[in-house]
């Protein structure tokens, strides 16, 4: 956490560095707070059945943002995304994992965390002549590390990984009157390779923003996280995810 923290106020100093015209130019922060509910946990080995099948919950998440804003110009942002749940349940299927064997009805715990930090830059596309709505794409680069402890009635497994790439970025914001629009901002990876959405990474997040006063903005909508990927070789597994969230957002 220290590691994302200092890539975090990295990221926010080049971000100042590339000011060009401070005058238009504001710095803005945002915080997301709401719950994630599990609509998929797919944990399996190399040609294996989901091990994971049904496990579900609902926990707590929070997401911290720094912008370096123009308008008609480049955006420039920091996003720190931690992701931390738990899981209690019984295998669905036999699971292969680095060796370990674990058996089909054995009850388990999971202990899954997905964090992430990233730094974004996008550009106007489209725009309204008042500039209220506009369509913005740019591109993230995202350094992620996972983490997953498994254990079951006789055996464990503690796998990590760390690892970064770049993704598209998209935001658009829809005026609809009266100080609301509708809002968006999303960052994704399709594969190229696997099944087009549900490989990759998608992080999105969509709903309605009040404007209010000073600037300030206050958003309520829903977040969708998902990917995965499937294991190409004997003996290693992968995971595929899909978490839906009801989040608020304010920004300042």
């Amino acid at each position: 956490m220290k590691r994302c923290l200092a890539l975090l106020l990295l990221v926010l100093s080049c971000s100042a560095h590339a000011q060009t015209a401070p005058s238009d130019r504001e710095t803005r922060f945002e915080i997301e707070a709401g719950v994630l509910s599990t609509r998929t946990m797919n944990l399996h080995g190399f040609h294996q059945s989901n091990a994971t099948s049904g496990w579900d919950g609902i926990d707590p998440t929070v997401r911290l943002e720094a912008w370096s804003v123009k308008p008609e110009g480049w955006n420039f942002g920091g996003v720190l995304q931690p992701v931390y749940l738990e899981y209690s349940d019984r295998l669905s299927s036999d699971w292969t994992a680095k060796g370990k064997e674990f058996h089909k009805g054995d009850n388990a715990d999971l202990t899954y965390q997905f964090h992430s930090l990233r730094g974004t830059a996008n550009y106007p596309s489209l725009m309204s002549l008042d500039r209220e709505s506009y369509l913005r794409l740019g591109m993230s680069v995202i350094l992620r590390y996972a983490d997953i402890r498994f254990r079951s009635e006789d055996q464990s497994h503690h796998g990590t990984n760390l690892i970064g790439f770049p993704l598209l970025n998209v935001e658009g914001n829809l005026a609809l009157g009266e100080g609301y629009s509708f809002f968006t901002r999303a960052d994704m990876l399709p594969s190229p390779t696997g099944d087009f959405f549900l490989d990759g990474l998608f992080d999105v997040f969509a709903g309605v923003r009040k404007t209010l006063s000073h600037g300030s903005t206050l958003d309520g909508g829903v977040r969708l996280f998902f990917g995965g990927y499937d294991p190409d070789r004997k003996n290693d597994y992968a995971n595929r995810i899909f978490f839906q969230g009801l989040v608020v957002r304010y920004g300042w």
